[in-house]
This record gives C-alpha cells, structure tokens and sequence, in this order.
C-alpha cells in the first residue's frame, strides 16, 4: 500500500503541472483579447460618459447649443433665417435683406441672443428627450426686440420690422431617416448609465490582460499600449464623424453647420481622449522602465518593416494597400490635420520616454525590496509555510492595481465639471457687476424709485415724483420699481378711476395724495362725458387716474424688453395695488413679462443673482394689499420691513420699523420728503445727495441688522441713489475707473 501511495503521487504532481500549464497557455492566448477588449469597453464608457454630461445635461445642452454661434458657420446659417422669416412677415423688407442679414449677424453673436438662445435650447432638450417628442420648436422669444435695438441707427427701417416678430428653428421628423436619428437619440438618454457598466468590465478586464500571464512586465507595456492606441483612435473619431455627418447630408447649405455645431459638442471628447491615452502611456512607461531602452525603437521599426513587406495574404495586402492610400490622400487633402496629429503622436512618445526615464528611478529601490521579500519567502518555505500562492496573488494585486487605479482617478477627473472644456458666460456681470453673481438676493441692495409711475416725462400728469417713468429709470440703474395700479376707464383723452365707494376711497387718497389733489381729479372727473373710448383695464396711476395714468401693460412690456435686452439684470416690483390679483396676472401675461417673473420661494436662503439669471427667474413681484391666488405675486410685508414714509423735513428722517415688522428678511428704506400733493425736486436735491443718502441707509443698517435691499426715494435721476447703492454693494461707484 504504501507503494500504491508513492507511485500515485508522481502521477498528481504530473497532472497538477500540466493543469497549471493549461492555465498559463490559456492566459496567455486570452490575455491579448482581454486587453484590446478591455480598452474597447473603457473607451465606450467613456464616450457614453462624455453624452451623459454634453448631450444629456439640459443646461450643458443649452450652454453648448448657444456656443455654437459663436462660429461664423452657424451664426451665418441662422442670420440667413431671421432675414427671411422677418422679410416673410413683411414682404416690403426685402429691398433691404442684406442690410438685415448684416443686422442679424450681430444680433446673433450678441449676448442677449445667446443667452436667449440658450435658455431655449434648454428647453428644447426637455422636448426631444421626452418619451412622447415628435417634434422640436426652439423658438428665441422676443427677438424682433434685439432686432430693433440693433438697427437703432436706422430708425426708419426699425419701424418697419414687426413688433410680433418672433424667431423659429423647427425642426419635425420627416422620413425615416430623421426618426431614427430621435429614436437613437432617445435610446442613448436611456441607456446612459451604461457608462458604468462599460468602464467597470473594461477595467476588469484589462486588469485580468495584464495581471493573468507570467510575464506581467510585458503585459502591462501591451495592456499600456492598447489602452493608448484605442485612445488615440478615439481621438481623431469626431472629425471623422463630423466629415461622414456633412457627406451625408443632401442640403450642401448645411454642412457647415453641422460642422460647427458638431465642433461646438464633440470638441470635448478629444481631451477625453487624451486623458485616456494618458493612462495607457503611463502604464507601458513604467512597464518599459523595467527593460532596455530598446522596445520603443522595436515597436517602430515592426511596425514601419510590416507597412514595407507585402502581407502573406491577398485580403490581407489589400488592406495594406487601403491603408496606405488613405492615409497618402487624407495627408494631401488636409495637410494640417495630418501634421496636428502626427504632433499628437510625436507629443505622446516624447511623454512615454519622459515618464520611462522617470520610472528608471524606481527600479533599484523596487529590486531591493523585492529581493528581501524573496529571502523572507525563502525562509518561510524552508519552515513549511505556503508562500507561493501569496506572492503570485500579492504581484497579481500589485500590478492590476496600478491599472485600476490609474483608470479611476481618470473616471474621477471626467466625472468632474473641470473636465468639460470651459463653455464661456454668455452673462459675466449681475445687475452690473460680476462680484454680485454670487451673492444671495437678500445680500444686494437695489436703487429704487418711489411712484416710478409718476413722471414728468409724460404728457398731462400732474404732481409727478419722478423726472422718467418706470421703463426709462431702468435705462439709468433703477433695479426697484413701485408703482399704484387701478381699474380705469378710457374716455377721451383722459382715463376715469373706477371707484366702487367714492367717499372711503376719497379719505384714503386724500391721505394719501392730499386734498388739493383729490379735489383737482375730481374737477377732472366731472368734465369728463361721453361713452368709454376703450375697456375697462388696468392702469398705472396715483390714486385718481384722472391726474395721469399709463396701461399697465404697456410699462409691463417696456420692462420686457429691458430684459431681453439685458440678460444679466435682476429686478424687484413692489406693487401698491388696488386690483385683483388675477388682473394683475392678466397684464403680466399679456405684456409677456410673465416668462421672467421668478418663482421660487421669498423665504430664506434666497437663491443668488447668478442662480436667478441662469434659470431666467430675474423679476420678483410682490404686491401690497392682495397677492393671493397667484404663485409668483407674493404678500409685499410678509417677506419687506421698512421705515416710515411720511417725513416732513430732512432733520426728521428716521429708521423706526414700520410695515413688515422686525423679522421680516428684506429690508426697504423710504428716503423722500413727503410734500403732498406736489413732491418737490429740491427736496431730493437735499436728501438725494451721496453723502446724507448714505449716511441715512448706513444709520439703518446699523439700527435695524439688515442691509437696505430697497433703497426708495423721488426724482431719482436727482443726487446717487444708484452710486450709493453700488457703496453699500461694495462697489465702485458708476462710471468710475477699476
């Protein structure tokens, strides 16, 4: 028996060898596909990672749509368009197309039109990637506004351009083509976490490429290789893509957009790219270290002696044969796309000898290492311990993990926003400067105008307290309005307050705008006969409509058009109203100022100015008396503190609380003498000047705990209601040198 045993053994350790021989000429014939294979899968998840930050981000989406006009292929496509749909709408235009392609080019590159432009296409997306998109209108809003203020120096032809021009890019599924281009579009959106998948089996499997076979030196210098190479390919993808795009399309007019709007999204994908070939250089590196000087001068050589010899096959010569020749053409058609990318290659090589020489430095300190750990090895197996399998798996772990974590810290960096090349702000001031981009609303103070209503500038109004009306005091710095709003009736040449109670409404104007006044609209009133000349409608008056009155919906849209115009402006009303809220909303929506009310809460933390720019929510309403039943027409002294309004004289100017209590978070500063019914310039000559103006808002900050967010006077175009505000903001004053 004990024979049997001892013969047997001779025969396991036999078969155990040629099992463990097996493996290893396994790995070894595996290895080779479970590295490209595993490169192939890094760089799809990649490319999958790369769409799920551009293409199905909204706000990347947006930001790299309105990027692509800055190239003069889509800007010009798109100038093209706005002439002829302007010239569509009024026919007699067409004598000046050229003049309004020109006008339409600087609208385009203009910063309100990309803004504009990328908001739309932000909300675009949100269309296309719906499960039930069928079609995409990506419409810029009120264009005809840019387009007007852009021929400014051509009054005349700005007339005739349509006040409801608006600006379409639609674009609708037509054939089969088109809807398998949103079908796959709409596949990509779903399948995008794929990304995760792909990147993690690919790492996998380079892992097993390089840590399975016996000589790992070498297969980490091949799995380097591969991931550089699959890398390098993928570089050079998106202008071969853009050129196969452009072939395929029928309309020779737009291949150059789809050339720069393909630039605008994939030109990040090449820095991807790079980082990724970063990687593979690093590990075949620090692989070569580890030899001779010789593998790299060897790679070149096989590979320059196998473009030389013919293939031993004839499928395998013409492919040769096509290779040769494409590459000859491609460097004759584009020469500096062939010398970018040999300067790409010839970058990569000197990177992969400098990091070589580098890692020259470890080798001595690693053999040492090693070879102590190799003694300790020995000894432990002259006692009997099972070494052997441990050190395999620690060289395993040793090598696989600097593959793994070298890939890692790449997934990291390309999950980061850093690694999206930077899209420039098409905003890069709030409210005038950008230091206030990223300070919370209840942390700005905005220049207001008291009654910004009443004005002189309009004909026939009575008792004005403002040189300008609402829309032309924005034009200097104004980011406050508060205005009165009543039911009137147009009759004649004079609006008629719609007055439910004449006598209690007579008692609160006459505190309000005096008795000299009251009786002067009432005289006003009596004379006015004969039937409305218009609706009964909202309007902009102090307390009788008969004294001067405007619609409010034409103040409405003049602020519209300030906003179009200025993209990077943020603005609050305090509204004194004497009209239902839904009548209120009714003239918002109408003017199409609606769009830009903000509609988050008033409570804090307040979002930031950038915040509320980025999402276009750049007005913030609120009403005095009645704001109910309307989500973004807030409650004025549930969210405003304020002082008293009612000072006589200079000397009596004070910071008690009045409406809003002492806990409410925005804080407003009456600063006016009260006068009725006749406010007095020179009085605001007095109390508007810098220095009692600030000296007055900083005693009430310091009263009251609150920076004044409102500072409200009369005749604001009289003293530094605005450089004052820009002190307290800690800004240099307007128009001063920075």
């Amino acid at each position: 028996m004990t024979g049997g045993r001892a013969s047997i053994r001779p025969l396991e350790k036999e078969g155990a060898a040629m099992a463990h021989a097996r493996r290893e000429r396994f790995w070894e014939r595996a290895a080779p596909a479970l590295r490209v294979v595993g490169a192939i899968l890094l760089a799809a998840g990649m490319v999958h990672l790369y769409g799920d930050l551009v293409v199905f981000d909204a706000r990347t989406f947006g930001a790299r749509a309105a990027l692509s006009l800055g190239d003069p292929r889509v800007a010009g496509y798109v100038a093209e368009r706005i002439a002829d749909e302007t010239i569509a709408q009024k026919r007699d235009l067409m004598a000046y197309r050229p003049l309004l392609v020109g006008t339409a080019r600087a609208v385009v590159s203009s910063e309100p039109f990309r803004a504009g432009f990328r908001r739309a296409a932000q909300s675009a997306h949100t269309a296309l990637f719906s499960e039930r998109a069928e079609r995409v209108a990506l419409s810029v809003p009120d264009l005809g506004v840019l387009v007007r203020n852009a021929l400014s120096h051509d009054p005349a032809l700005a007339a005739r351009i349509p006040a409801s021009l608006r600006g379409n890019v639609l674009t609708q599924p037509s054939g089969r083509g088109a809807k398998a281009l949103v079908a796959l579009v709409k596949l990509g959106h779903r399948f995008r976490r794929n990304s995760v998948l792909a990147i993690v089996s690919g790492g996998l499997l380079l892992f097993l490429g390089i840590a399975m076979p016996r000589d790992r030196r070498r297969a980490l210098l091949n799995g380097g290789a591969a991931l550089a190479t699959t890398a390098f390919v993928l570089f050079f993808l998106p202008p071969l893509a853009r050129t196969a795009l452009t072939l395929s399309l029928h309309d020779p007019a737009l291949r150059p957009v789809a050339a720069g709007v393909w630039d605008a999204f994939a030109g990040g994908l090449r820095l991807w790219a790079l980082v990724l070939a970063g990687v593979g250089v690093v590990l075949a590196s620090a692989a070569s270290s580890f030899a001779s000087h010789v593998e790299i001068e060897e790679i070149a050589r096989r590979v320059w002696t196998r473009l030389q010899k013919p293939a031993r096959t004839w499928q395998g010569e013409i492919a040769r044969a096509a290779l040769l020749t494409a590459v000859g053409l491609f460097a004759a058609f584009r020469p500096a796309a062939t010398v970018f990318g040999l300067t790409v290659v010839a970058g990569a090589l000197l990177a992969f000898e400098g990091l070589r020489e580098l890692f020259m430095l470890v080798p001595p300190r690693l053999q040492e290492a090693a070879q102590q750990a190799e003694e300790a090895l020995a000894e432990a197996r002259k006692k009997g311990g099972g070494w052997e399998g441990a050190r395999t798996w620690l060289h395993f772990a040793i090598v696989g993990l600097l593959a793994l974590g070298l890939i890692a810290a790449a997934v990291f960096f390309m999950r980061s926003p850093e690694a999206l090349p930077e899209t420039p702000a098409f905003t890069d001031a709030c409210n005038g400067d950008r230091t206030l981009c990223d300070r919370r609303l209840d942390e700005v103070v905005f220049p207001g105008a008291h009654n910004s209503m009443s004005a002189a500038e309009f004909d026939g109004w009575m008792f004005p307290n403002q040189e300008l009306g609402s829309v032309s005091v924005l034009g200097h710095g104004i980011r406050a309005l508060l205005f009165d709003v009543h039911y009137g009736t147009p009759i004649g040449d004079r609006v008629k307050t719609e007055i439910l109670d004449e006598a209690a409404s007579r008692a609160t104007f006459e505190k309000a705008i005096g008795k000299e006044a009251v009786d002067a609209a009432m005289r006003i009133r009596d004379r006015l006969t004969g039937p409305p000349t218009g609706p009964r409608a909202a309007y902009l008056c102090h307390g009788f409509c008969e004294l001067g009155a405007r619609p409010l919906v034409t103040m409405l849209e003049g602020v519209r058009d300030f906003l179009v115009e200025n993209p990077g402006e943020v603005l609050v009303f305090v509204i004194e109203d004497y009209v239902a809220p839904e009548d209120v909303a009714a003239a918002f929506r109408e003017s199409g100022l609606e769009r830009f009310v903000y509609r988050g809460s008033v409570t804090p933390p307040f979002p930031t100015l950038r915040e509320m720019i980025d999402s276009d929510q750049r007005l913030v309403v609120f009403g005095e008396k009645d704001a109910r039943g309307i989500p973004w027409y807030h409650p004025a002294f549930e969210t405003i503190q304020e002082t008293p309004y009612t000072f006589r004289a200079p000397e009596e100017f004070s910071c008690r609380p009045n409406r809003g209590g002492t806990t409410a978070p925005l804080f407003q500063v009456n600063h006016w003498i009260e006068t009725t019914p006749t406010p007095k310039p020179s009085n605001a000559a007095i109390v508007n000047a810098h220095d009692f103006l600030l000296a007055r808002a900083t005693q009430c900050q310091k009263e009251r705990g609150r920076l004044p967010n409102i500072l409200a006077v009369d005749f604001a175009m009289t003293g530094d209601v605005v450089a004052v505000a820009a002190e307290m903001n800690g800004l240099a004053p307007p128009g001063s040198p920075r």
